[in-house]
């Protein structure tokens, strides 16, 4: 369902601007904190009750290009790849990775993509580079706690992104091509977005559409048609505080019946700068799913609060700590986004409920 449900577009590529010269730049960002983290779950198999691990938040390495065509064009080019530093693995090509063309009307790329649905939760999480426990999107990217997708990537994704106008508006549309088909079933997607982002404010408001997915979970069932949308905002204040909120709609339709699952969820955070320092505190919340069919609803809603504190050693290089907790209702299964706590059963009976704190350091290059 992660990745078939809900394979989205494109957006939050580099403008044209930015490919002024023919040149390669290699890039990344390495982050690692030591965390420790609970649960009140008594799964048996895969105890982690109270855990103490280090964890790579989406630490990456990438190239990016460009050659100058002339007549205004520009080839560009990107592969990136996340990097496990606290196991030194790496280069599994999950990140984005896309050829394209550039020129005064837009870009067009092709590869796999980072889409504007995933690009505005990355602009609301107020925790460094939208990664580790506690993110907004444990909730508001999850569906009966299952990952739709949203704040993923797509691969086999075709977009057109536009120039900026209008002192910050650009609009995106994006057709990412069926990677199955069986019994007569092919999957794609398409998605529009529009965004403003100058100076002091973004706003972005997107729309996804899935048809005929194959998912064979046992609940979902398969042949599923999905639709999202999507609305962020970041402000900040002439005081220093930057204010987010963002509010997801999610839709799952499945002939074989229940005829659909939906669910809506929000979120709202605050970070201030002081000097070197950072502090933040963000809240979001799912509501249950709903199903129609006359089947009941359970009692699935799900929130999550974190708290943040970073402080700038330069202008690349950060130290940051978190404390973070998750709870579910009675019958909920959501988990934190990136580096789950992994004991996936529920408990016999009662909430489940996940924490985490962590310290770290983060250093781009």
């Amino acid at each position: 369902m992660q990745k078939k449900i809900i394979a989205l577009a494109v957006a939050g590529l580099a403008s044209t601007a930015a490919f002024a010269q023919s040149n390669v730049t290699i890039y990344g960002v390495a982050d690692v904190g030591q965390a420790w983290v609970w649960s009140n779950s008594d799964n048996a198999k895969n105890n982690q009750k109270n855990v103490g691990r280090v964890d790579s938040n989406q630490s990456y390495l990438g190239f990016k290009g460009a050659e100058t065509l002339g007549n205004g064009l520009t080839a560009v080019f990107q592969f990136e790849s996340n990097i496990g530093v606290d196991v030194n693995t790496g280069f599994n090509g999950v990140r984005d990775s896309y050829i394209g063309l550039a020129g005064g009307f837009g870009t067009i790329a092709a590869g796999r993509l980072t889409h504007p649905l995933r690009e505005m939760g990355v602009k609301v999480d107020i925790l460094p580079g939208d990664s580790g426990i506690g993110t907004v999107n444990s909730v508001t990217g999850r569906i009966m706690g299952i990952k739709t997708g949203a704040d993923d990537r797509a691969s086999n994704a075709v977009a057109y992104i536009s120039p900026t106008f209008g002192g910050g508006f650009s609009a995106t549309l994006a057709w990412v091509n069926g990677e199955e088909k069986t019994d007569n079933v092919n999957t794609h997607a398409w998605q529009i977005a529009g965004k403003y982002d100058n100076g002091p404010l973004f706003v972005g408001l997107g729309y996804h559409k899935t048809n005929d997915n194959v998912n064979n979970n046992s609940l979902i069932g398969k042949d599923l048609d999905a639709r999202v949308w999507r609305l962020a905002a970041v402000y900040t204040a002439p005081f220093g505080t930057k204010f987010s909120a963002l509010y997801d709609n999610t839709k799952v339709d499945n002939a074989a019946g229940p005829n659909s699952i939906k669910r809506s969820a929000w979120s709202i955070g605050a970070s201030h700068a002081f000097g070197a320092n950072t502090v933040g505190l963000q809240y979001a919340r799912s509501g249950k799913t709903n199903i129609s069919g006359g089947i009941p609803d359970p009692k699935d809603s799900a929130n999550i609060w974190s708290a943040y504190y970073g402080y700038s050693l330069s202008k690349r290089t950060l130290l940051h700590a978190r404390y973070s907790r998750l709870a579910n209702g009675k019958e909920g299964n959501f988990n934190f986004y990136n580096n789950e706590v992994n004991n996936g059963a529920l408990p016999a009976s009662g909430n489940r409920n996940y924490s985490g704190f962590m310290v770290g350091m983060r250093h781009s290059f």
